[in-house]
C-alpha cells in the first residue's frame, strides 16, 4: 500500500513538471516573427485614432436614423460611421459602370434633405416640440402627411407625399406618438439635433479634393454620397494604418489620390510605410529592384506609391499586392533581380485590358494562387510536376484564350523551370476554371507532401494535365493521399 502511495506521488510530480515546463519550452521554440512581418501585423487597426484629437463632421439629425437609412449597424463606433458609409456607397450606391445612383443612394440623399428641414423646424434647441394639434400642422408636410380628420379625439393623418412618408417611417420617426399628441395626449418631444462623427484628416481636406468644385454643398457626407471616387478613396484610406495614410496624405494630398482610388481600394491593403520608406516584398535587399521596376525608390514613399498605383492601369499595384502576401520564405525567389521584372512583364503582357479594377472582384486570383502555392526545391528552384516537357506540351494544347495561344508558341523554347513559372504568371490573367495554370496548381498540390522518389512521373503528370478539364474537380482527393 505504501509502495502504491509513493508511485502515485511520483506520477503526480511528473505531471506537474510536464504541465508547467512544456508550455514554456513550446513558447521558446516558436519561430520568431520576421521584423517586417511584425511591423505589418502590429500596425494599428483601420479605425485607430490619430495621435491628436480627430476632427469631426456633422450629420443632420439623430445618428440612429442616419444609420438606419445608410444600412449601417446600430452597434458601430462613431469612428466607423464614415468608413462604412463610404463602403456602402461604393458597393451599393451606383449601377454598374453607368454611374446612375441606385434606389438606396437616392433614398439616402432624400433623407439628408428631409433631416435638414426637420432640424430647421426643431430650432436651436434641437428638439421637435409639439403641444397641440395646431402646432403639428406645419410639421406634417415635411413628413409627407396631412390632416385626415380635424383636431380632436379622432385626429389622424394621411399620406400626401409617398416618398417623404416612406422616409419618415423608414428612418424611425415616431409618427404614432405625434398622432397621440394631436388627439389631445401628452406633448410630443423628439430630439432632432445634428450628430458629430470623427473624420480622417478633416472635412475641409476632402471638400477640396472633390471633382465637382462648383457644387454648392461642401459637406463631406454629401461629397461621399455624390462622388463614388471620393467614397472609394475614403474607404481605402480608412483601412490603412495611421502612419501609412498620413504619409500619403502629407506627400501627395487627397486630390492626387482620387484618380487612383479604385486601385488603392483593391490593392492598397499591403502598402505599408515605416520610418519614411515603403516596405516592399523581399525586404531591404529587393528595394533596388523595386526602384528599377516602379521608377522611384521606396525611400520616397509618396512618389513611390503614386507611381505604383498609376502604372499600367493598376497592374503594377496588383503585382505588388500579390507578392506582399507571399511568405517570407518564398519572397526572395520572386523578388530576385531577374525574376521580378521578367515575371511582371509576362503578367503585364501587350494589352492592359481589362483593367484589374474593372469588376467587383479582383481578376488576378490566378496570380495570387500561383505565387503562394508554388513549391520551391531545396536548391531554390521551383518544382515543376512531371518535368518541363509536360508543360511545354500542355501549353500547346487547344485554347480559346489569345494569351494562352501566344505563350503556347513560346513554350517550345523552354529549357528551365523559371521559364515555366514565367509562362504561368502570364496566363494567370486568364479567368478560367480549366486551362494549364489550374492544372499546374492542382499537380503541385498532389506532389507537395511527397518525397522526390514518390512524386508524379512524366507519364502520369501528362495524363492528369490532359484530363484536367474533365476530371479536375476530383484532383483534390489525390492531394490528400500519402504514398
Amino acid at each position: 500500500m505504501k509502495a502504491r502511495s509513493c508511485l502515485s506521488a511520483f506520477l503526480f510530480t511528473i505531471f506537474l513538471c510536464a504541465f508547467f515546463y512544456v508550455p514554456r519550452n513550446a513558447r521558446a521554440a516558436a519561430p520568431a516573427t520576421p521584423p517586417e512581418q511584425s511591423e505589418r501585423t502590429q500596425a494599428p487597426t483601420p479605425a485607430a485614432s490619430e495621435s491628436s484629437s480627430p476632427e469631426e463632421v456633422t450629420i443632420p439629425g439623430p445618428l440612429r436614423s442616419f444609420l438606419r437609412m445608410a444600412a449601417i449597424s446600430q452597434k458601430v463606433s462613431p469612428e466607423e460611421v464614415l468608413p462604412l458609409l463610404a463602403r456602402n456607397v461604393v458597393v451599393n450606391g451606383f449601377q454598374g459602370g453607368s454611374g446612375k445612383p441606385t434606389e438606396f443612394l437616392i433614398l439616402l440623399n432624400w433623407y439628408m434633405d428631409q433631416a435638414r428641414e426637420l432640424m430647421t423646424f426643431a430650432g436651436p434647441g434641437g428638439v421637435i416640440h409639439i403641444s397641440t394639434c395646431a402646432e403639428a400642422k406645419p410639421l406634417l408636410p415635411i413628413l409627407g402627411y396631412r390632416m385626415k380628420e380635424s383636431c380632436g379625439p379622432n385626429a389622424a393623418v394621411e399620406t400626401t407625399n409617398a416618398d417623404r412618408a416612406f422616409l419618415t417611417i423608414d428612418s424611425g420617426f415616431p409618427l404614432s406618438e405625434l398622432e397621440e399628441t394631436m388627439r389631445g395626449g401628452e406633448p410630443f418631444n423628439y430630439p432632432f439635433a445634428s450628430t458629430r462623427v470623427p473624420v480622417l484628416f478633416g472635412g475641409s481636406e476632402w471638400a477640396a479634393a472633390e471633382k465637382n468644385e462648383k457644387n454648392g454643398k461642401k459637406d463631406l457626407v454629401d461629397a461621399l454620397l455624390r462622388d463614388p471616387g471620393m467614397a472609394r478613396l475614403y474607404w481605402a484610406m480608412s483601412r490603412m494604418d495611421s502612419e501609412t495614410r498620413n504619409s500619403l496624405w502629407q506627400s501627395q494630398g487627397l486630390k492626387k489620390l482620387v484618380p487612383v482610388a479604385a486601385v488603392l481600394d483593391f490593392y492598397g491593403g499591403h502598402i505599408c510605410v515605416r520610418a519614411g520608406k515603403v516596405i516592399v516584398p523581399g525586404g531591404p535587399k529587393a528595394e533596388s529592384e523595386w526602384k528599377d521596376l516602379v521608377g522611384v525608390s521606396p525611400t520616397s514613399p509618396g512618389e513611390f506609391v503614386s507611381r505604383l498605383l498609376a502604372k499600367d492601369d493598376g497592374w503594377m499595384a496588383a503585382y505588388f499586392d500579390a507578392l506582399s502576401r507571399v511568405s517570407q520564405k518564398q519572397q526572395p525567389y520572386f523578388t530576385d533581380s531577374h525574376h521580378l521584372r521578367n515575371f511582371y512583364e509576362a503578367l503585364r503582357g501587350k494589352d492592359l485590358s481589362p483593367s484589374p479594377t474593372r469588376h467587383s472582384f479582383r481578376p488576378d486570383q490566378g496570380l495570387f494562387l500561383l505565387v503562394n502555392r508554388l513549391q520551391l526545391e531545396a536548391n531554390g528552384q521551383p518544382h515543376i510536376p512531371g518535368g518541363i516537357e509536360v508543360w511545354k506540351e500542355t501549353m500547346r494544347g487547344k485554347s480559346d484564350s489569345k494569351i494562352v495561344r501566344e505563350w503556347g508558341k513560346r513554350a517550345g523554347g523552354w529549357n528551365n523551370p523559371d521559364q515555366v513559372v514565367e509562362g504561368m504568371v502570364a496566363i494567370s490573367r486568364v479567368s478560367s476554371r480549366e486551362g494549364p495554370l489550374n492544372a499546374f496548381l492542382a499537380l503541385i498540390e498532389i506532389d507537395r507532401n511527397r518525397s522526390p522518389e514518390q512524386r508524379l512521373n512524366p507519364a502520369t503528370a501528362r495524363l492528369l494535365a490532359d484530363k484536367f478539364e474533365r476530371y479536375g474537380d476530383q484532383y483534390l482527393l489525390f492531394s490528400e493521399f500519402r504514398v
